[in-house]
Order: structure tokens, then sequence, then C-alpha cells
């Protein structure tokens, strides 16, 4: 053997590389002890509302928040700030608890299709082209690489994350991926997880297999602990596939998890009074691992894969737990899953490890061939009365209603990426907002107020911060780009300026210094104080410019990672706009309502390819034009 064969065949794998901890006291929560999260000074988030507001209000309604803003800072709003620096001064994160119930819990409509994540298999693009006789290998395949992760943060050996100056990030989202499920309450829903490290002790450890209206538990372990390989798998999952052909479509209970909380509160307490069975069917799934679907559906293409990710079949959904991967009977993969307990970073992180793992196996599985003898795959059976089937039917309906509206674009934009950005000294996340926020402008005349995600998790079970990045640089440079008397130079120097400030303001929201928490803090203190609502949240300006979940942009990137994926818009005449940035091209998940006379996704895609082009031109100039 050569030495540089030697070396290549030292060299570890980059799933290994990336995410598996090589130190031993470097365990994935070992680092979760973090700095208090902290609150922001009143007059600087009063001071960066206004700068925010600006863009998206005339003058003279810009003068009266100016007014009602003062009102507050010297008033109430300086009461209700004292009162929840007192709150942070006892709890390490001041926010978590609220935000995990007024942002998430209380929230009665269905959370599939408008809350839940989801995010399409990219393999889909590269080794796994779909294919209705390969579907059972890719999905024993993809199952078996979600129980490696599984089993690897369950040793505590995936990487602890940190920020490129080496802040450690929180891990303590990562606790509520596996064996968690959303629980549906009258008024409030709650977080149920039975997760826990090896090192913690035991946790539940099957899977439900969800397939033609039929629910299965699969048992994935040998009696040594271990996971099944690709072809025990695979033999498995065939046994539920074609028993489930063969009896015919079931009753399809999961699709009461899309109906409305309330509804799905009453029906899951009925479903419980029928029989014991029920109960313990019910526990069953929600502790389990995660859920695995097989659906009916065969997507043409991966613009068709992302819909079915974001929607589906919702009789072949348990939209609660925290974890659903989705395999189409052509082979396509995708999962969908309850935002409550985690942000997608989360997914992200999986997904990304299932990726390179696949990816460095050559998709195929190259261990041993050998098939076991195990008990097959058994059905979980509930006990209906006619009241929960017409329940069945009537959650259709709810969510029929609800799908149908949803509309998804898949748009890769392939001239540049973000090697042709790097390469202008811009960051590529900050360039592409602005190439968002120049495409809304050409479409629609006027700003839009857009959410980009902020993490926050380098303070104690920190999760986001919204990072606005609609700002008056943003605006002023998406009029001189429209504007053809606009020197290229002149377009040059707005482009910096805008990205600059962008980069700026994202880096003071990642230290909780944005404004949407704190205001929301501080409304919250007011509530559950049972005053009256401040006038600052009564004000027009406040929803114009994006306020109490009112973005006509919502947007996040999964970064310079293969993996996109998406959510809902954020409101009915609106956009969502999801992304990542790989060295060559640049891809966009768009999601839209469509009953909105005003947003229409491939209208968004056509101005987003338009405005990239612009920029790059720009950028590109001859010296004597600039």
């Amino acid at each position: 053997m050569s030495a540089s064969t030697s070396a290549a065949w030292k060299k570890k794998p980059r799933h290994e590389v990336m995410y598996i901890s090589s130190e031993k006291n470097e365990k994935t929560f070992s680092f979760d002890d973090l700095p208090p999260l902290p609150v922001p000074p009143l007059h600087d988030t009063l001071d960066r509302y206004l700068m925010w507001v600006r863009p998206h209000v005339s003058k003279e309604e810009y003068e009266k928040t100016q007014n009602i803003v003062k009102k507050f800072a010297d008033g109430v709003g300086k009461d209700l700030h004292e009162k929840l620096v007192a709150i942070a001064a006892r709890k390490k994160n001041w926010l978590e608890d609220w935000w995990l119930h007024y942002a998430y819990l209380t929230v009665r409509e269905p959370i599939l299709p408008t809350m839940n994540t989801t995010g399409p298999m990219p393999l889909n693009l590269t080794l796994w082209q779909p294919s209705f006789e390969e579907v059972f290998r890719y999905a024993s395949l993809y199952v078996w690489a979600i129980l490696d992760f599984f089993v690897l943060l369950r040793e505590e050996r995936l990487m602890p994350q940190k920020a490129k100056d080496g802040t450690r990030f929180s891990m303590e989202q990562f606790r509520r991926l596996f064996n968690c499920s959303r629980i549906p309450g009258q008024g409030a829903d709650s977080v149920y997880t039975r997760w826990k490290t090896k090192s913690e002790g035991e946790c539940p450890d099957h899977v439900i297999v969800l397939c033609h209206g039929h629910i299965w538990t699969l048992n994935p372990w040998d009696s040594e602990g271990k996971a099944m390989n690709p072809p025990e798998l695979e033999q498995q999952i065939r046994h539920i596939r074609e028993r489930s052909d063969a009896m015919g479509p079931g009753p399809g209970l999961p699709i009461l998890t899309c109906d409305t909380r309330e509804n799905w509160a009453n029906n899951r307490d009925w479903l419980k009074s029928l029989s014991l069975t029920n109960s313990q069917n019910l526990d069953h799934i929600e502790s389990a691992i995660f859920v695995f679907v097989m659906d009916d559906t065969a997507p043409a293409n991966f613009e068709e894969l992302c819909w079915e990710a974001l929607c589906g079949d919702t009789t072949n959904r348990w939209a609660d737990k925290s974890l659903t991967a989705i395999m189409t009977r052509n082979g396509f993969g995708a999962t969908n899953n309850d935002h409550t307990p985690y942000d997608a970073m989360v997914t992200v992180v999986m997904a990304h490890y299932q990726h390179l793992l696949l990816e460095d196996m050559g998709g195929t599985w190259r261990g041993s061939p050998d098939v076991r003898k195990f008990p097959m795959p058994s059905l979980v059976n509930f006990d209906l009365d006619s009241k929960m089937l017409a329940a069945v039917s009537a959650a259709r309906e709810t969510s029929l209603a609800l799908t149908k509206n949803i509309g998804v674009k898949y748009y890769t934009f392939s001239t540049y990426g973000k090697d042709f950005i790097k390469s202008n000294k811009l960051h590529p996340d900050a360039f592409v907002q602005m190439s968002m926020q120049l495409a809304y402008i050409r479409l629609h005349g006027k700003p839009a107020p857009t959410y980009e995600t902020a993490t926050t998790r380098q303070f104690y079970n920190g999760r986001t911060e919204t990072m606005r990045s609609c700002t008056e640089e943003a605006v002023e440079f998406a009029h001189a780009m429209l504007n053809p008397k606009v020197s290229a130079s002149e377009k040059r120097t707005k482009l910096f300026n805008a990205v600059n400030l962008h980069n700026e303001l994202m880096n003071r929201c990642q230290k909780n210094e944005g404004i949407d928490r704190h205001l929301f803090g501080l409304y919250i203190v007011a509530l559950e104080a049972g005053m009256d609502t401040p006038e600052i949240f009564l004000d027009p300006a406040y929803v114009k410019s994006g306020g109490g979940g009112n973005f006509v942009l919502s947007s996040s990137t999964t970064g310079y990672t293969p993996l996109v994926g998406g959510v809902a818009a954020m409101v009915h005449d609106g956009y969502g706009c999801f992304y990542n940035m790989l060295p060559d091209k640049l891809n966009f998940f768009v999601s839209t309502y469509l009953t909105s006379k005003e947003s229409r996704g491939e209208d968004f895609c056509e101005a987003l390819a338009s405005s990239l082009q612009d920029m790059q031109d720009v950028l590109t100039a001859p010296t004597a034009s600039l």
C-alpha cells in the first residue's frame, strides 16, 4: 500500500469529522451551563424599534409612533422593564417558559401545515434518484441512519456546537429531538418527553410506522441492543407495506392530530375513555423514538416533494411528534417536525449528519447482507366508535382546507453561489437577504417587514431572536437597484452599506440585543399582571413593521449545507423564503397561500432571479463604469 493510499485509508469520514466528538471530556451536553439570557437596556431596544419601524410608515405615522414610544419609555414601559429585570435576576432564562407557552403551546389552530417545519432529502438530487424499485432499500438506510444518530446522541458523542469564535452553544434542544411529543390540552398543550442519555437511564426504543392509514410498531434492535442492519430493516419495512396494502386503507386515525388543538384535545380524551388499550396505544406512540411514514404519494419532482413534506397526506402524519421521517412510494425522503420543542437547526444537524453518513457510504449498504430472524412489526389497533370515525372524517375536511391552500416553489439559482459572494468580501447570508428585499420591492413596490432567525444559543437554554432584515439601508439599496439613472458605483456602495449594517445587527441579535423578545417579555409581564395592553402594542406601526408575528417575509437559512427546508408563510399575503448557500448555487424553498391575491411563489422566484443577476452585474461592472 502506497503512502498516499494509506493516508486516504486512514482519513476519517466527513460525518465523523464534523459531528462526532473525539475528546472523552467533550460530551454533548457538558457545556450547557451557559451565561443567563440578558435583558437589553430599554432605551436601546426602543431606539432600535423606531429604526425598524421607519421603512414601513409615513412621516406622520412615524412621528406619532415616536410620541407613543417616548410615553412608554417614561411611563409604563419603565415599570414593566424593571419587573422584567427582577424576573431575569431569578431565572437563568427569563424567556424560555413564556416563549414555549405563548408562542407555541397556546396556539389553537392546527400545527400542520402552518407551524411544523419540514426538510426534503437532498440525497434525492444525487445518489438516490426517485425509484419505485429502490424504495425499500432507501427506506431501510434512511431509518438506519436516524437510529445511528439516536445512539450517537444517547451516548453523548455528538460534538457540542460552538460559534466561529469558539463561543459554546446550548445543546439543550437536542434533548427533545427523540421520544418527544406535543400533547393537546384545553386552552394550552404540553410537551411530553421520555428521552434520556445512556448515563441517565433507559428510554423507549421503538419506532412507530404509519402506512396506508394503519399504525405499526417496529422494534429495530437486536438482543445486544444494536440496531438492525439495513437489509434486516428492509425486510421489516417491506412487511409493513405489503400487509398494509393487503388490508386496504386503514381508519387514518393520525389525522386527528392535524385538527384544531381543542378538537384534538377533546377527541384524544374521548379516545382514552373508550378503552385502556387506547390509552396505552397513545402513550406508545407519543413516547416512540420517532415516527416513520410510508406515504402512498409519488411526487413527480423535488418541488412536489417539498409540498408533500410540508403538507402531504395528513391521514398519514402524527403532527405532534418531534420527529417524523417520510418516504414516498417512489423513494423521495423528507422530514416533518413539530416546531414546539426545538428549532429547525436541530433537524438540520441530524439531517446533515445523516446526509454525510449516507454519502460517505455511496448511498448503499456495504456491510453484512445477512438477515437474521426477528419478530415482524405489529399493528397498533385502537378501539373506535362511531363518534371517533366521524371525528376522523371532520378532521380530514379541516386539514384538507388548510393543506390545499399552501403553495410551495423550489427554485435553484445556478449562475453563482457563496464563492462568488465571498470573493466580493460580502457575507453570503446578508447578501441573500438583500436580494429578497430587492425581489419583494421589485414585485410589490414597497418594503416587506422581514423575519430572519438569529440564534441566541450562546445563552443558557437559548433559542432565537428576530433579526429584522428590512432596514432603511436595505430599502435605499433596493430603490437604487431599480433606478436606471443610479450609477453602478452608487448601487455597489449602497449594497455594501446594507450588508454591513445587516451583519452588525445580526451580531447584536445573537447577543439578545434585538427587539422582539424584549418587547414580548414586556407584553407578557403586563398580560400576567392583568394590566391593560400598553399603547405601543396597539399602535398600527407595531403590526405594520412585523410585530406580533406579522412579518410579510419570513426567512431562515440552512447555511452552507446541501439541506433545504421550510415552513408556511407567516401571514396570508406573505412569503416563506428559506435557503441554502452552496459554492456555485443558491437553493430556495418558497411558500405562499394560494388564496392570497398579493403573493405568488412563481413571481417571487422570478424576481429573486432578476435581483441576484442584477446584483452580480453591479459587482462585476467594469471599473470605468464605477
